[in-house]
């Protein structure tokens, strides 16, 4: 018999309502300056009630292209672990299908993998260069949020490794499982796998500015917050029982304390409200925020 030649990367796509902006998600990475025949993209529409399908459809004469179509909308989880047991790659790669990719953001991730010490590496996500941000895109995009704030190639902990835009080996989700599929709702998911993966494989996080997507996803700062109070109620409550050694990275020692319940209230996150539309300042934005997660939480 002769040997089975994986692929070097598998792309996986989830997709859910987005036939305003997938072809231009799945065109750029059609367009990498890095050769075909080492990579396969999986995009997975999750039961949308759009022309998403169709949208995939139109790519079917790509090069090692797979759709996968789901019935009915299962969530991120389901949907990114479809696209995981699809495929065969050495290097797992996860882009949103509101993400649109920079040319060279394969070979960025392929010279950042040939050091065996990185497990997984997560990108820069950035507004699209058309765009003028709105209050939330500046503290959403802001350089003091996330990963950002640790420099070019830092390592950083799980709690801050998301899968929007980011590559990892193969072997290290296959060794702690998938994503959870109960967590189907806002947020949360790729926390808990981060968490997992770093539990095994500790100190093996990166970030690189070098792997860069725009993101093609307008909300206002109170859309945000309504996911965040989501995320808050269902999501959060999972993960603080489930992970008690990162109680303080993922906010417990706020939600659970007098210290939150003082700060965080409906009094003052009225006058923080009312102040944030006069002037932007990035700390009423991340009040509002956290407010509205511990909201959430404290209606779980």
């Amino acid at each position: 018999m002769g040997m089975i030649h994986k692929k070097k990367f598998d792309i996986i796509v989830p997709c859910y309502n987005v036939d305003h902006i997938i072809e231009k998600s799945l065109g750029s990475i059609f367009s990498q300056d890095y050769s075909k025949d080492k990579f396969s993209v999986i995009a997975i529409d999750d039961g949308s009630t759009d022309s998403t399908l169709r949208c995939l459809n139109s790519f079917s004469s790509e090069q090692n292209f797979t759709i996968i179509s789901l019935e009915s909308n299962k969530g991120l989880s389901t949907a990114r672990n479809c696209g995981i047991r699809s495929g065969n790659a050495e290097i797992i790669c996860f882009i949103d299908s509101d993400m649109v990719i920079y040319q060279d953001w394969l070979s960025n991730v392929e010279k950042i993998l040939m050091k065996q010490e990185i497990i997984g590496v997560t990108g820069k996500v950035v507004l699209p260069r058309e765009e003028t941000p709105n209050r939330l895109d500046q503290y959403f995009y802001s350089k003091k949020r996330g990963a950002r704030q640790f420099g070019e190639e830092s390592t950083i902990g799980p709690t801050l490794f998301l899968f929007n835009n980011s590559a990892v080996r193969r072997s290290a989700i296959e060794e702690t499982t998938l994503f959870d599929e109960k967590i189907n709702r806002y947020g949360g998911e790729d926390t808990d796998l981060a968490i997992r993966i770093w539990d095994s494989l500790p100190r093996s996080f990166y970030y690189s500015s070098q792997i860069v997507a725009e993101h093609y996803h307008k909300r206002t700062l109170e859309q945000f917050c309504t996911q965040m109070e989501i995320y808050g109620k269902y999501n959060l409550p999972i993960l603080l029982e489930r992970h008690p050694r990162y109680h303080k990275e993922l906010g417990g020692n706020w939600v659970k304390s007098l210290k939150g319940y003082l700060i965080f209230n409906t009094f003052i996150a009225t006058i923080i409200n009312f102040l944030n539309t006069i002037v932007s300042f990035h700390i009423f934005t991340k009040y509002l925020v956290i407010y509205s997660t511990m909201c959430g939480y404290r209606k779980a």
